[in-house]
């Protein structure tokens, strides 16, 4: 029984394709994990720049409600300041101030004309 040159010379092919194709999975088996843990590296990037624009958000959203909540505040004590100067009887003027209503314009400049001093009383 020979062996005859077609036959030999397929069969190197044959080996020669199986070291190929070792080296192919060979190389397949360390680039499967290097390429895992670098698909799971872009995305933990991409989940913390997510994160960090949620967290702004979140602090622009907290910051317009305080700023709602000291705004209610104030209407609430001015809403409450008028109503009793409605109930007491005095009237804003532009300055903020409340007076009584019992006092006109021309007791007022009358005031501010002659004030009151400490030795008249």
């Amino acid at each position: 029984m020979s062996i005859q040159p077609s036959t030999l010379h397929a069969r190197g092919r044959q080996v020669e394709g199986e070291g190929i194709l070792r080296l192919l999975l060979l190389a397949a088996a360390f680039a499967m994990p290097l390429a895992s843990v670098i698909y799971i590296q872009v995305q933990n990037t991409r989940l913390s720049y997510a994160m960090n624009d949620v967290r702004d958000r979140i602090k622009v959203a907290e910051e317009n409600q305080r700023k709602l909540l000291l705004e209610r505040s104030r209407f609430q004590r001015d809403e409450e300041v008028s109503g009793y100067a409605i109930k007491a009887g005095l009237q804003p003027r532009k300055t903020s101030h409340l007076i009584r209503r019992a006092f006109t314009a021309e007791d007022q400049k009358l005031a501010k004309l002659h004030p009151v001093s400490s030795d008249r009383l």
